[in-house]
């Protein structure tokens, strides 16, 4: 396969998002950083989304993460409530506990139609940042009933921390950079695995979503494909079109980090998840980000005398701790007045 394979059985406006081979790139193939970064480029110009093959992801792995993402939403509520999230969004979190307040597209009024459940970097009790009362570190929280939820989910976590880090010197390289630039700022990358379940939803009146629009807020997402449709995409023109649908790849986007660093160069693309099916859909998303005392600053390819910088340095952390704030309903009650 090329570095970029578009479907001929892709209909439409979907063969907007391509779909690139990662092998050569992985195996260390003289110029497939540069031949990758190009086809990288010319989509986070456009959509912001792409699709990645042969990744080198285990499939097993994969499909051991779905199902114990099933197996967990499956548990009597009385069990996973045991595992509610707190002041930190780690473990489980209740249908209808979160509302997109920050969407640019959309007035967003209605919570997700979904339950989440949220696996961090996994803690010792004596973990430094655990010991000092690190406002964004906790320990996780893993269900009792379900032995094997911790091995799969973690190995799947692990692998995909991994290849999030890999791929780090193609967007350095796609925004003319040298291939280390980012490293710095990912010694203790943030991620989250996020397993999701959405309810059916057969009637759509423009209102209610499994996800409602939104931005990514970390640096990059991948998605392992899932059985059932139900990711839409924004296109700059305003139609919605779905990534091609190819077992066994992942869906990547660009998120916030990625826009600021690049001046919008690379501005992350709003999405949206409906779920027509008559079951339930899942989803595994694994969200990629700076560490939290990273400072968040235009890079010098993206800016210039005619292209001043738009963004002010941010510190991750804070960026974080106030989306919490933002969107999710068990936080707000710790959002001062005004």
């Amino acid at each position: 396969m090329s570095a970029i394979a578009q479907h001929a059985d892709i209909p439409g406006p979907e063969g907007r998002i391509p779909v690139l081979d990662l092998g050569p790139y992985l195996a260390g193939a003289p110029g497939a950083r540069e031949d990758l970064a190009r086809h990288v480029a010319r989509s986070c110009r456009d959509t912001g989304f792409l699709v990645l093959a042969n990744h080198g992801v285990p499939e097993r792995m994969v499909s051991d993460t779905f199902a114990e993402a099933a197996r967990f939403f499956a548990l009597p509520m009385e069990e996973k409530l045991a595992l509610k999230v707190g002041d930190i969004n780690i473990g489980y979190l209740p249908m209808g506990a979160q509302t997109i307040r920050t969407s640019t597209i959309h007035a967003n009024k209605r919570p997700n139609r979904n339950e989440s459940f949220y696996i961090v970097r996994d803690r010792a009790p004596d973990d430094p940042e655990i010991l000092a009362g690190h406002p964004m570190a906790g320990l996780n929280k893993w269900p009792p009933s379900l032995p094997s939820f911790r091995v799969a989910t973690m190995a799947y976590f692990a692998a995909m921390q991994a290849l999030a880090h890999r791929l780090l010197p193609v967007f350095a390289t796609a925004l003319d950079l040298p291939p280390d630039y980012f490293d710095g700022d990912f010694t203790d990358p943030t991620c989250t695995l996020r397993l999701i379940r959405y309810e059916p939803q057969p009637e759509v009146d423009g209102e209610t979503f499994g996800f409602a629009p939104h931005i990514d807020t970390n640096f990059t997402t991948f998605l392992a494909q899932s059985r059932l449709p139900g990711l839409e995409v924004r296109t700059k023109e305003g139609s919605w079109i779905r990534p091609p649908a190819i077992p066994g790849t992942f869906v990547v986007n660009t998120a916030e980090m990625l826009g600021r660093y690049s001046n919008d160069r690379f501005a992350p693309t709003p999405h949206r998840v409906i779920n027509q099916a008559s079951e339930a859909r899942y989803a595994i998303p694994f969200f990629y980000g700076p560490d939290n005392e990273a400072v968040i600053r235009v890079v010098p390819s993206c800016t210039g005398p005619e292209h001043p910088p738009r963004y002010e340095p941010l510190r991750y952390l804070d960026h974080r701790m106030k989306l919490n704030r933002t969107n999710f309903d068990h936080r707000r009650k710790d959002t001062p007045a005004g």
